[in-house]
């Protein structure tokens, strides 16, 4: 009788990696390495590219700088420039004293215009006799009226109207002119300086 086992023992497994798993496990770590490297130097190169470039431009830089420092001149002060800018300021004093002298000559023309003004615009002339014409001239001590009047008697009523005023009183009309046009009205014309009454005076 011959006696057959049939219980086999199972063969042993191994608990670490295949060789293949190692090999795609070095040649995996491998790759990451090479990448790391390569990301490395390009970062590097672009440093250093920028680097170069920054230094490139700070020597053109500091060549112009020298550049123009050799060539800049300090500039000189002219030596009549403080006595021409003393006339200066003397012609402006000179024309800031003339234009007030004309403004106070301005204001003592208008202030000699008003007053005659006035007192002519309170005496009316009477009825039948009517102004054309005023004219006052340097600051008001030249005056002359022209107009017409229906009656000769009106005018002398009028200029003794006048001579009652202030302004007028005592001033006397040099020169005197009548004529009588083709509608039968005088048309007078009068006219008086203040230093013409001073000759008549003397």
């Amino acid at each position: 009788m011959q006696n057959i086992n049939l219980y086999q023992r199972p063969p042993k497994r191994g608990h670490g990696p295949r060789p293949m798993q190692m090999v795609l496990g070095w040649l995996l770590l491998f790759a990451v390495i090479i990448s790391h490297g390569a990301w490395q130097a390009w970062q590097l190169q672009q440093a250093t590219t920028l680097a170069n470039a920054t230094q490139s431009r700070a020597q053109a830089l500091q060549a112009e700088f020298s550049s123009a420092t050799a060539s800049f001149q300090a500039p000189q002060l002219d030596p009549l420039l403080p006595e021409q800018l003393a006339q200066q300021e003397q012609s402006n004093l000179q024309l800031q004293r003339l234009v007030a002298h004309l403004q106070l000559l301005a204001q003592q023309q208008s202030a000699g215009f008003v007053a005659p003004l006035a007192a002519l615009s309170e005496r009316h002339p009477p009825a039948g006799l009517w102004l054309s014409e005023i004219a006052l001239r340097d600051g008001g001590s030249s005056l002359s009226l022209q107009g017409f009047s229906q009656d000769q008697q009106l005018l002398p009523l009028y200029l003794q109207s006048l001579g009652v005023s202030p302004v007028f009183r005592g001033r006397a009309f040099a020169r005197f002119e009548l004529q009588r046009n083709a509608d039968g009205l005088l048309g007078f014309r009068l006219s008086s300086r203040l230093d013409d009454e001073g000759k008549a005076d003397e």
